[in-house]
């Protein structure tokens, strides 16, 4: 059984961590700059909380799940022992600055949401140009463990951060929104959320199981003079897509922005 080592436990690398565990796919090492974290995860997960040589040495894979600033700062000490095998989720943290600091080829950049959780994230992958091809699939067929994965060109991840990895918040304030007409309406707000993730469910099944354009199963569903044409109406003179489309931009933009800085 492989060696998976977590090098931060924060809300990403916890969520990724309390799905993976039950699993029993890998023994798993964690090491976080604040130790009670790292500790009470490891109880609650039935992992093991080390210190960061150890982590390190004992390894085969080592994922950095920490933040662009905090990562930058420890490269040092990451690279002290030697070529390891990799996956960085920093933001903005470019494959050129993990080989050259880390001192390895086998690296993979990842982007993943939160619905790692559940098992359902989104993630984004790319790896590093001479990466070994037994890591890169022993690397997917552990984030396809806590989702599914999309392979991309690591010159879209910033794109790919805007539309999933800060996109998921997007919905869910869609939900939230939804849920706030419901209670306008006279729902309670419990109930309001539960039916708008369900209609939110419904619409992404029906888009999956359909080979039409989303706009022309809108209009299926738009009836003359009828409810949901008012809908979408309100919504039209709202600059609802224009406004989704520039949250989409906005988040690119700020990784880019990460990216800049970090690879200075």
């Amino acid at each position: 059984m492989k060696t998976i080592g977590f090098v931060g436990c924060g809300n990403m690398g916890g969520a990724i961590i309390r799905h993976i565990a039950p699993q029993k796919k890998w023994n798993i090492l964690l090491y976080d700059i604040q130790s009670d974290v790292a500790r009470n995860l490891a109880l609650k997960t039935a992992s093991k909380q080390v210190e960061l040589q150890p982590l390190i040495e004992q390894s085969d894979i080592i994922v950095l799940a920490l933040k662009p600033q905090v990562l930058v700062t420890v490269f040092e000490q990451l690279s002290a022992w030697g070529p390891k095998q990799w996956i960085s989720m920093a933001a903005g943290v470019s494959l050129e600055t993990l080989t050259g600091a880390l001192k390895s080829e086998n690296v993979i950049r990842i982007m993943p949401n939160l619905a790692a959780s559940a098992g359902f994230s989104v993630t984004a992958m790319s790896s590093a140009a001479h990466a070994d091809a037994a890591f890169i699939e022993e690397a997917l067929s552990f984030l396809q463990s806590f989702g599914e994965v999309h392979s991309i060109d690591e010159a879209l991840f910033s794109a790919f951060t805007g539309l999933s990895g800060s996109g998921i918040a997007v919905v869910l304030e869609f939900m939230h929104a939804m849920a706030l007409g419901g209670v306008h309406e006279g729902f309670s707000y419990h109930q309001a959320l539960e039916i708008a993730l369900g209609t939110c469910l419904s619409a992404v099944k029906l888009q999956s199981l359909s080979a039409q354009h989303p706009q022309q199963l809108v209009s299926q569903i738009c009836s003359p003079q009828g409810t949901t044409i008012e809908a979408i109406k309100h919504l039209g003179a709202a600059n609802f897509q224009s406004t989704v489309m520039q949250a989409v931009e906005a988040a690119s933009q700020k990784a880019k922005k990460i990216e800049e800085i970090t690879s200075r």
